[in-house]
């Protein structure tokens, strides 16, 4: 299972494993950073990946987030990718942002220009988890087949609005393609930037199984959004 959009330098890029975030009951959580050729960091939007329900304990490890950080890295933008516990327990999201700050400097992050990219389950309970934390380091906001709890409008800093990307597929058997309706009504109706994208046939991870031009046409906007 790996991603079907590629970079022709992507294989290049370079990387740092296994930093160790956060240690719980004897448990080791680790992330990676995929770094872009631009050494001002402080000038490179940082993306961090938000996998959903994970079915074995190293998901980061796994091709398609290896490909993720890769290509947005060959992009331009500097990428964390991490092991994290949505169900069990979703606080660890928090955590990893906590030592994402504390540690910009050390990892070479810029620490205000936060685009958080969320998957599936982890579109709910991470991307709610980080806003309840967010004093507007959170720039962008990218959710691809997931459903984003309602309940964060009453989070968004009216001050610092975060921008919406939200992607679905219209033949998705997990998430419904309206399942965000009414979040983006009420997002916009806070002022809210949100665009949506609705891939014809595109099933619950579209950029695995669905190789063609709706597919590019969405990632392609997806590194354009980050970048703006």
């Amino acid at each position: 299972m790996d991603l079907l959009f590629k970079h022709p330098n992507m294989e290049a890029v370079k990387k740092r494993q296994d930093i160790i975030y956060k240690e719980s009951n004897g448990m080791l959580l680790k992330l990676d950073v995929y770094y872009s050729d631009n050494i001002n960091f402080s000038c490179v939007p940082t993306v961090i990946l938000v996998h959903g329900s994970a079915p074995i304990e190293s998901i980061k490890d796994i091709k398609l987030f290896q490909s993720w950080g890769k290509v947005l890295a060959a992009y331009g933008f500097n990428t964390v990718v991490f092991n994290w516990r949505p169900e069990e327990n979703p606080e660890d999201i928090k955590d990893l942002i906590y030592f994402l700050l504390d540690n910009s400097d050390e990892l070479q992050l810029s620490s205000c220009n936060l685009s958080i990219f969320a998957f599936s389950t982890g579109v709910e309970t991470g991307v709610k988890n980080i806003m309840e934390i967010n004093t507007g380091f959170i720039k962008k906001i990218i959710a691809y087949y997931g459903k984003i709890d309602s309940s964060i409008v009453e989070m968004i800093n009216k001050t610092c609005l975060p921008k919406f990307l939200i992607a679905m597929g219209a033949l998705d058997d997990v998430y419904l393609p309206d399942c965000n309706d009414s979040f983006i009504k009420e997002a916009k109706n806070l002022g809210c930037d949100v665009e949506f994208m609705l891939h014809s046939k595109g099933e619950h991870g579209f950029e695995v199984f669905n190789e063609g031009e709706e597919t590019n046409r969405i990632i392609e906007h997806t590194i354009k959004f980050i970048g703006e």
